[in-house]
């Protein structure tokens, strides 16, 4: 299992597209940030709300952790090298939990680097425009650690989506229709269903206070429910499908 692990983070390491994620993500972070720190009056920026809400913008990255884990797996059925994964590893629910468990480190190295270049970002702007800093030790630790773990599960949730929907395409497609359409529908029309979708999970869980959100133990426990729901899904299909 730790070799095929290791082999599934090769192959997020080698390609091309995995860095254009990152170049992508770290492009948009930053100039969502800037523009954020430096267009907003200095009012806008004085609340805790107002600082966390600045400061989160790193949470960005698990749509980009997202994108990784679909193409970790719908690259393969695209270009035919599922084939030998499935031959060299027949048991097909090591394949798939060993994507799993790359999607997650990958995802987490996705987090790090979107949180890292967020959070710096956005406290040096309000630092240099003298506002004073009032979130907590708790709060900032909660937006820390909670961004790492979404956007591990983030990762994790979109290998169970490619895995359900396996066309890479349709399956891109789908997961940002899903995060930045259905979920805020839902979310503004029938908040009470909306909140456990994934996004507004996430938004729990890094300690946003938006009216109807969950509490953020609450909002991790339902991101880790779509991973096991999607996973044991996508399991199901690629277990009984042919492999064209």
């Amino acid at each position: 299992m730790i070799a095929q692990v290791k082999a599934e983070l090769l192959k997020v390491r080698s390609t091309r597209t995995t860095l254009g994620l990152v170049l992508g993500m770290i492009a948009l972070i930053l100039l969502f940030a800037l523009l954020t720190g430096l267009l907003s009056k200095i009012g806008g920026l004085s609340t805790t709300e107002d600082q966390r809400t600045t400061l989160s913008l790193g949470s960005l990255a698990g749509i980009f952790s997202a994108l990784a884990g679909v193409l970790l797996v719908t690259s393969e059925f695209r270009f035919g090298t599922i084939r030998p994964t499935f031959l060299f590893t027949p048991v097909r629910s090591r394949v798939l939990g060993a994507k799993l468990t790359a999607g997650l480190l990958a995802g987490l190295v996705f987090g790090v680097l979107g949180e890292g270049v967020g959070f710096a970002i956005g406290y040096l702007i309000i630092d240099a425009r003298g506002i004073a800093f009032v979130l907590s030790g708790g709060e900032v630790a909660l937006l820390l650690l909670g961004t790492l773990a979404a956007t591990a599960l983030w990762a994790a949730l979109g290998v169970g989506f490619g895995a359900i929907v396996r066309n890479q395409v349709g399956a891109v497609i789908g997961l940002l229709a899903w995060g930045f359409i259905v979920d805020n529908l839902l979310f503004g029309l029938v908040p009470s269903v909306g909140r456990f979708m994934p996004t507004r999970a996430q938004d729990a869980l890094i300690g946003l206070k938006t009216e109807h959100l969950l509490s953020p133990a609450a909002g991790g426990l339902v991101l880790v429910a779509w991973v096991v729901v999607l996973a044991l899904i996508g399991l199901s299909l690629v277990a009984r499908r042919d492999v064209s």
